[in-house]
Parts: structure tokens; C-alpha cells; sequence
């Protein structure tokens, strides 16, 4: 029964942030999305106002010939809902812009321009703190093609995040506990009863994250959120594969090959890890990074890395006549449940799929889709484990009396390692 409450509460709390707002998946010309931060050389999709912190959106498009594509920036409220505030309350300079920098592809077998927006910019800044959407269209159409989620804090409040094993047997798969303090000097934080807003989520996956809405203990200064119904699911360490280099297949590639001047990429069949003990070994949880490594060179990943078909299998999966399909997911597809994602069943009883990513070294996971409940499970193919290296962030918003928007004031992470 408290496993039920706690998975109903999880789901109510996460489907009331994204029932709000759906990113927009881009067409199929449109290929390898990133958001990037150089100075933390990772996803992590939030940056500090003021700062000289800056985030890079890089995509490519694999159509031939360059497209004159633009960008603009939308503010957004803590649960992703359109803020009551005018552009030029948020935006410094223009309203829209051109994606200025881009470069076609130079020696692959796949011709494709990797388009490349660095924010902020010159042309455009933004003056207040909160979520923002980024929206790319094609030049004189209305509608975007894609949108990326992206963070700006302003550190008025301290988030110190405390990451704990958590050791209930009635609830085996919500095994790290969070632990949050927020402090500030500056802001009176019982001021508005019902103004404070704390968001968690685990590897810069928005997907993966929920409400805290009620802290433990309330000072002027500090909130204390410590209940200890704040859990996540450990989850196992991240599948991986590297292809940086094309030619020579790496420790759980079967097959690397070239037909008909494209790359093709054939992974070792995963097996799932039903009641096997935690196996621990580094992951970069849940990202990618586009490598292009040929004769022990490096090349310019942006420009230079190749396309290759990737083949995805696992084997002995039980769907319970029906009950589960697989899906894979990571960074590189936004862990988007779709069509694109969907393993099916072969003739030699694997599930499969392919997809065409650009070369380069990836971590990825199969969830499964409840086909009666529409659920979706993280762990069913792979286990849930305390022991699993995870990476969380807190996001504190606050909204004084008076404002007409979420603040976002305060930014923290925890480790579980750590």
C-alpha cells in the first residue's frame, strides 16, 4: 500500500509540472540536439544571471544545403506555464535572431550543417531569473520546429541538497532519499505562505523531476526540507556504447561496417538485470558527447564526426504476454517515449530498434511502458540499486508579494556519491 502512495504521488506531482508544457520534437531532418554548458563540460541546462556562464544549443540538419533558421526566447513560470510578464520586462535587445554561426559537414559520408546558438549573446540577454524556452523556427514560419528548456538563477537563497540511501523494504525501488536546506540573507522566505516552490529532478533530466511544495520546517531565513517521502529511484548505472571511432568497434559494439556509404553501428544484445546484484561502473548519467576519433586523431566533432546507423537489442526481455513494451532512451533523444524509441520483437525473439546518431560516445537505458496503465518503469529492465552514482539538482523558486512571475533565486545539486 505505501508503495502505491508514493507512486501515485510521484506521478501527480510530475504530470502537474509537464501537463503545463511539452518540448516540441524536432523533425526528422533535424538531428543531434544538444544543450551544452563549457564550463561544466556536461548538460546541465542552468546558468547563473549575470554570470559569464553561457549554454551552446547545437543541432544539425541532415537536408541538404543551409537554412536560414531563428531563435527566440520565452519566460516561463516554475511549472513551465506562460508567465504574466512582457518581453521587455525579461529581454535585453532583439526579440528574435538568426542562428549566426554554422559549418557543413567536411569528409563524411553524410552531408549535413551543424547550426550553433550561443546564450547570451549580443543580440540578446535576459534580465530576470526563472525558466525560459528556447524555440527554433525556419525563416518566415511561425511555428517552431523544436524547443530546449533551460534555467536562469539568480542566487539571492544558499541550496545545500544532502543525498541518502533509503532503506525501506516496502519500497524497494525508492531508494535515495533528498534531504534540502535553503537559506537566505536577503529574502524574508515565510513572507507569502504559499510562495515557495522547490524543484527536484535527477541527471538534467526535466522528465524526471517533481514539486516539493511544503518544507519540513519554516524559518524567515531557512527551509528545511527533509520528509522523508522526498525519494527517487536509484535506478542502475547507464547502458553505454562509443563509436567515436567508425572503423574499430569498441568493447560493446559486435560489428562496426560501411554499406552503400553509410555507417552502420551493431551493439552487443543487452540482457536485462532481473534480480541481479548492483553492478557498478562509470557512466556519464544519461548524456552523450560527439567524438571523432580516427588513427588516434582527434577531429572537430561539430563539423567532422559522421552518421551511422545503431543497432539497439535486447535479449531475453519478458513483456508479461504483452504487459510491457521496451523502450530506449538518454540525453541524445530527450528520453522521449515515441515511435522513434520503441523496441520491437524480431523473428529471433529481440527487441530491436535502429537509430541514426551522429558518432560519438553514449549512454542509454530501456524503460518499459505499462500498455494497460500507460506507466512508465525505469527500472524494470535494469533493477533500482541505493548504491547507483546519480546527480540531482534543486531548483528554489519564490514569488513575493507583489510579483507576477516565479523567481528563480536558488540553484543546488547532490550527489549520491557524495
Amino acid at each position: 500500500m505505501k508503495m502505491k502512495f508514493y507512486s501515485i504521488i510521484f506521478c501527480l506531482l510530475t504530470s502537474v509540472l509537464f501537463g503545463q508544457f511539452q518540448d516540441i520534437i524536432p523533425p526528422k531532418n533535424i538531428k543531434t540536439v544538444q544543450i551544452f554548458n563549457p564550463q561544466t563540460n556536461d548538460n546541465t541546462p542552468i546558468i547563473k544571471l549575470g554570470s559569464s556562464e553561457r549554454l551552446i544549443f547545437l543541432f544539425d540538419d541532415i537536408s541538404a544545403g543551409y537554412k536560414r533558421y531563428q531563435y527566440s526566447i520565452e519566460h516561463r513560470n516554475a511549472d513551465w506555464s506562460e508567465s504574466n510578464i512582457f518581453q521587455t520586462e525579461f529581454l535585453n535587445g532583439v526579440n528574435a535572431d538568426y542562428a549566426r554561426t554554422y559549418k557543413n559537414s567536411f569528409n563524411t559520408y553524410q552531408k549535413y550543417t551543424n547550426y550553433q546558438i550561443q546564450f547570451p549573446n549580443e543580440q540578446m540577454n535576459v534580465k530576470l531569473p526563472g525558466n525560459y524556452v528556447l524555440k527554433v523556427y525556419l525563416e518566415n514560419d511561425s511555428n517552431p520546429i523544436f524547443t530546449k528548456r533551460f534555467a536562469v538563477y539568480q542566487p539571492i537563497a544558499d541550496v545545500g541538497v544532502m543525498v541518502s540511501r533509503y532503506n525501506n523494504p516496502t519500497i524497494k525501488e525508492l531508494n535515495q532519499r533528498l534531504q534540502v536546506q535553503v537559506s537566505s540573507g536577503i529574502q524574508n522566505l515565510t513572507e507569502v505562505p504559499d510562495g515557495a516552490k522547490l524543484f527536484l529532478m535527477k541527471n538534467n533530466n526535466w522528465n524526471e523531476g517533481y514539486f516539493v511544495n511544503q518544507p519540513s520546517f519554516s524559518r524567515p531565513n531557512q527551509l528545511t526540507y527533509n520528509d522523508t517521502n522526498i525519494l527517487f529511484d536509484g535506478g542502475a548505472e547507464y547502458n553505454w556504447f562509443d563509436n567515436k571511432n567508425l572503423e574499430v568497434p569498441s568493447l560493446t559494439t559486435e560489428k562496426t561496417f560501411r554499406k552503400d556509404s553509410v555507417y552502420h553501428t551493431v551493439l552487443r544484445a543487452d540482457i536485462p538485470k532481473y534480480n541481479l546484484p548492483y553492478d557498478d561502473y562509470p557512466d556519464i548519467n544519461g548524456n552523450f558527447y560527439i567524438r571523432n576519433n580516427r588513427y588516434g586523431n582527434e577531429y572537430a566533432a561539430n563539423s567532422e564526426a559522421d552518421y551511422s546507423w545503431v543497432y539497439f537489442a535486447l535479449d531475453a526481455f519478458e513483456d508479461q504476454n504483452g504487459l510491457y513494451v521496451p523502450y530506449v532512451v538518454g540525453a541524445f533523444n530527450n528520453w522521449k517515449i515515441d515511435d522513434n524509441s520503441k523496441l520491437e520483437k524480431d523473428d529471433a525473439g529481440f527487441w530491436v530498434t535502429e537509430l541514426f546518431l551522429k558518432q560519438g560516445y553514449y549512454n542509454y537505458q530501456y524503460v518499459v511502458k505499462n500498455t494497460k496503465t500507460g506507466k512508465i518503469d525505469p527500472s524494470y529492465v535494469s533493477g533500482s540499486f541505493w548504491q547507483t552514482e546519480n546527480q540531482y539538482q534543486a531548483l528554489f523558486y519564490y514569488r513575493p508579494w507583489g510579483q507576477r512571475y516565479d523567481v528563480l533565486m536558488g540553484y543546488g545539486t547532490g550527489n549520491s556519491r557524495r
